[in-house]
């Protein structure tokens, strides 16, 4: 049995619990009308979906946002717009999967514009240490930060830019079994395997042209590690998934699978 025939078992197992003794119900009342307007305004991917698809979307979205707590951050003040245009994006990824998601998540806070992440040097020193800006950020804590800014520009232009929602929601997903390194919990060993053998393979391939100054199939952001690429190729199956089927087949293939959509 290889190695990654026993990474697959051990994320089945996760699984196989999940679905035992997780349920996955959504309320059958209504979503608020005003729901679908911002859905129509502020998260573009769905113009594609029917009216059931949206309807579903959007009923994950309120479940999401009733089990998460959002927090404003420097002066922002949260409204229905804000809240369902995370949520409701952050759903894209998890609403046709049968059993709950996103179970690492504890909190969302929201900035205005990009922010400074801060973190201790280590565990035994205090010493904060500051990062670049940024425009989001997924937290081992399961706490995910965004610049509303950032969704906001995403929003009107996704295709283009990608989705910094898509991406760090992508990462809480990849935690889901405790380990930021690109493997989701996958609905069978057999797929968890094959990915596996797939993100290697494609990671290395990006990694090495990003080093030879080369274009690498994906954004160069994606050679940073198994994260970072994994959480890159879902913007890209989602923001401009023909050009990612074309350039990278058999990844979009195991995309596909996961997420349950053939986008392009």
């Amino acid at each position: 049995m290889s190695v990654w025939d026993i990474i697959a078992r051990s994320r089945d197992e996760l699984l196989k619990y999940a679905v035992e003794k997780l349920q996955f119900h959504l309320s059958t009342e209504p979503v608020p009308a005003r729901w679908h307007a911002i859905l129509a305004r502020s998260v573009p991917l769905a113009n594609t979906l029917n009216a059931a698809e949206r309807d579903r979307l959007l009923r994950v979205a309120r479940l999401l946002i009733s089990e998460v707590p959002f927090e404003g951050v420097s002066a922002v003040v949260l409204t229905d717009e804000m809240r369902v245009t995370i949520a409701a994006t952050a759903s894209l990824l998890i609403y046709r999967l049968p059993y709950p998601r996103f179970t690492r998540l504890v909190r969302i806070l929201v900035y205005p514009e990009t922010f400074i992440p801060k973190q201790p040097a280590s565990s035994r020193d205090t010493t904060v240490i500051e990062s670049d800006p940024s425009l989001g950020e997924a937290l081992r804590s399961g706490v995910v930060v965004l610049s509303w800014e950032a969704v906001q520009n995403d929003a009107a232009n996704q295709h283009a830019s990608g989705s910094v929602v898509l991406h760090e929601m992508a990462h809480i997903l990849d935690a889901e079994d405790g380990i930021f390194d690109g493997m989701p919990v996958f609905d069978d060993a057999a797929q968890g395997a094959k990915w596996a053998r797939i993100l290697d393979r494609e990671f290395t391939r990006q990694r090495d042209a990003v080093e030879a100054g080369e274009e690498g199939p994906l954004d160069d952001y994606a050679a940073r590690n198994h994260a970072e690429f994994f959480a890159v190729a879902t913007e890209a199956f989602f923001c401009s998934p023909e050009s990612l089927r074309t350039k990278l087949p058999d990844l979009y293939e195991q995309l596909e699978r996961f997420y349950r959509r053939d986008i392009a």
